[in-house]
């Protein structure tokens, strides 16, 4: 009987080797940001490392005005997570589970939601925007990201759902539960790790937007912290250890949100690849 080989330790060395690469430019913005402009230039990134500048984040934070940057990003990302949750589990429920007239149609959009990118509707969106009387507000960010992320949300909680059984719904409606309670006490609990994936995608993209946020935001005090870091680098072209701070900045709290609900997020990608 011919031996199995073992080909762990090749998987291994290439899931190294692209852990490596995807590390090396973190490191490279890290070590960039605690640096002089002068010392890169005269000692190169990695020569004679003896002071490390934290002071440069305290200075990229009150130059690039990122206070009021960072206070808008908090209040997009919070109200378009938020939206994007409710939305997508309300018609993830009712794709999943309830029977409707236009079932078939109200798929088939959120299908066609899953492909139409924002460059094809950006335009249009504009001049709604601007006849509503919401431009260069957040709700020209907010209601745009919510829209765009639906059908993501309904498609990927929807599969969840679906793998409910039935048998346990229907066991709460006898003991006199609605299809509202169903929702918030049985099935939401139960998808969980995918809401927390979710609320991690979402929270991602809506943090780091900047085609939305740069085309319906006029005023500098509703900019966004990509915005803001296109506009310091603007001003602040040839200082790169300023530069590389700012945008530590901007990736810390998406790390944050990571580490936080990490385990949650593996769950949810490993039931999901289970499922597929």
């Amino acid at each position: 009987m011919r031996k199995k080989k073992n080909y762990k330790p090749l998987v291994y060395l290439v899931l190294c080797f692209f852990c490596v690469c995807t590390l090396i430019p973190c490191v490279l913005i890290v070590i960039t940001s605690l640096r002089t402009t002068q010392e890169i230039v005269k000692d190169g990134l990695f020569g004679n490392i003896t002071t490390l500048h934290w002071e440069n984040y305290i200075e990229a934070w009150q130059v690039g005005r990122f206070s009021q940057y960072f206070l808008n990003s908090v209040i997009v990302s919070f109200f378009s997570v938020v939206g994007v949750l409710l939305f997508s589990l309300l018609g993830a429920y009712a794709l999943a589970k309830l029977e409707f007239r236009g079932k078939a149609i109200y798929k088939t959009l959120v299908v066609m939601g899953l492909v139409i990118p924002l460059e094809i509707i950006v335009i249009p969106l504009f001049y709604d925007l601007q006849s509503m009387n919401l431009m260069d507000t957040h709700w020209a960010i907010i209601l745009p990201t919510i829209a765009m992320n639906v059908p993501f949300g309904t498609f990927l909680l929807s599969g969840f759902i679906k793998d409910i059984p039935g048998s346990l719904l229907e066991s709460a409606k006898i003991d006199g539960a609605s299809e509202w309670k169903t929702l918030w006490r049985i099935v939401a609990p139960i998808i969980k790790p995918a809401l927390i994936s979710l609320l991690i995608f979402v929270f991602m993209w809506s943090w780091n937007a900047f085609m939305l946020p740069n085309i319906m935001v006029r005023s500098e005090e509703m900019r966004t912290l990509p915005l803001g870091l296109d506009f310091f680098r603007g001003k602040n072209t040839q200082n790169t250890p300023l530069i590389a701070a700012a945008s530590n900045i901007i990736s810390l709290p998406v790390i944050i949100i990571y580490l936080v609900f990490q385990k949650n997020l593996i769950k949810g990608m490993m039931v999901g690849a289970v499922k597929g």
